[in-house]
C-alpha cells in the first residue's frame, strides 16, 4: 500500500442575477475563454486553465485551476554565485519563453450549477490554493468589463467555518456583533424572510444589509437563535465579525478569517486525485455546504 497523500476542499458561493444552472455553466465557461492570468499572492498568478464545455448529468462543470510563478524578465537578476547583480551579458543568456512560467501546481474544482456552490481543491502535491486566492481569480475574472456587461455582479464569496462562527459568539464579551449580508439568490433564504431581504435591498437600490448588535454599557451581548439564524446565512452569503474581549484583551475577528474546510487522504494506488477530491463534495453537501 501507498503512502496515502492529503487531499482538501473549500467552498466558494458565486451569485449573478438573474440565475440559473443553464447561466452560471455559461458564466464559468465566459471566465474561462478570457484566458487571464490573475495575480494571487506576491509573484504567484493563477488562471483557468481547463473547463468542460457541458454540466455533467448531476449539473457539476468541472474544471482546472492552474497556479505559477510568473517571472519579471525585465527586472533586476542576482548572480548568487557572486554575491551581486548579474550583468547584461549574463541576463542576455537567459533564455524562456515569455509564455511559459515555472513552479505550476494543478488544482481541480466542481461548479454545481444548480445550487451555485464552487468547491475547489485547495492541496495539492505539497502547494495550497487558499480559500482567498480562489476568490480573488474569480472575483477578478468575472470583474471583466465584458462579463460584467453580459453578467452584471458577479458576488463571489467564501463559505465559511460554522465552528469559527461558535467561537466568535463563545467570546468571554462581546461587544458589538456586526452581519453582513449580500443579496442572496432566492434559494437560500426560507420565504419570508428572502421576501424581506429581496424587496428591501431592490427598494433602495443596495447589494447588502448589515446588521449591528451593540452591547449596553457594562453588558455582553447575548447571541440569541434569530441571531444565530442570520449569522448561519452570512456564512455562505456575507460575514460576521465580532468586536469583543477574551483572556488576552480586545480582540476583532471575522469568519472572513475563517473559511470552512474538509480534509481527507487517500490511496494513490487504488484512486486518483481528481476522484479523492470528488469524494468530498458529498460531504460538503451533508453540512449543508
Amino acid at each position: 500500500m501507498a503512502r496515502k497523500i492529503k487531499v482538501s476542499s473549500s467552498v466558494l458561493n458565486v451569485r449573478t442575477h438573474p440565475h440559473s444552472p443553464e447561466r452560471y455553466a455559461q458564466l464559468v465557461s465566459d471566465l474561462f475563454k478570457q484566458k487571464i492570468a490573475v495575480k494571487l499572492h506576491g509573484d504567484r498568478f493563477g488562471m483557468l486553465s481547463l473547463v468542460h464545455k457541458e454540466a455533467n448529468d448531476r449539473g457539476f462543470v468541472s474544471g482546472i485551476i492552474t497556479t505559477f510563478v510568473k517571472v519579471e524578465f525585465d527586472g533586476r537578476w542576482f548572480d548568487a554565485s557572486e554575491m551581486q547583480d548579474a550583468t547584461e551579458a549574463q541576463v542576455a543568456k537567459v533564455q524562456i519563453p515569455e509564455n511559459l512560467h515555472p513552479n505550476a501546481a494543478s488544482f481541480y474544482f466542481e461548479f454545481d450549477t444548480e445550487k451555485h456552490r464552487l468547491y475547489v481543491q485547495s492541496y495539492s502535491e505539497g502547494k495550497s490554493l487558499s480559500a482567498r486566492q480562489a476568490q480573488t481569480l474569480f472575483e477578478s475574472l468575472a470583474a471583466a468589463p465584458r462579463i460584467q456587461a453580459e453578467y452584471g455582479k458577479v458576488h463571489v464569496t467564501i463559505v465559511q467555518s460554522r465552528a469559527g462562527l461558535e467561537a466568535l459568539f463563545a467570546l468571554p464579551v462581546i461587544k458589538e456583533v456586526k452581519i453582513t449580508i449580500y443579496k442572496p439568490n432566492p434559494d437560500i433564504f426560507a420565504d419570508d424572510f428572502e421576501n424581506q431581504i429581496e424587496a428591501h435591498l431592490a427598494q433602495t437600490n443596495s447589494q447588502r444589509i448589515s446588521l449591528s448588535y451593540q452591547a449596553d454599557p457594562g453588558q455582553s451581548v447575548n447571541p440569541t437563535d434569530e441571531m444565530r439564524a442570520v449569522s448561519e446565512v452570512a456564512l455562505e452569503n456575507g460575514e460576521v465579525e465580532v468586536r469583543g474581549r477574551d483572556e488576552k484583551g480586545a480582540v476583532t475577528k471575522s469568519t472572513e478569517q475563517m473559511p470552512a474546510e474538509l480534509h481527507d487522504k487517500f490511496d494513490p494506488d487504488e484512486m486518483s486525485e481528481q476522484n479523492a477530491f470528488r469524494r468530498l463534495i458529498p460531504r460538503w453537501i451533508g453540512l449543508g455546504g
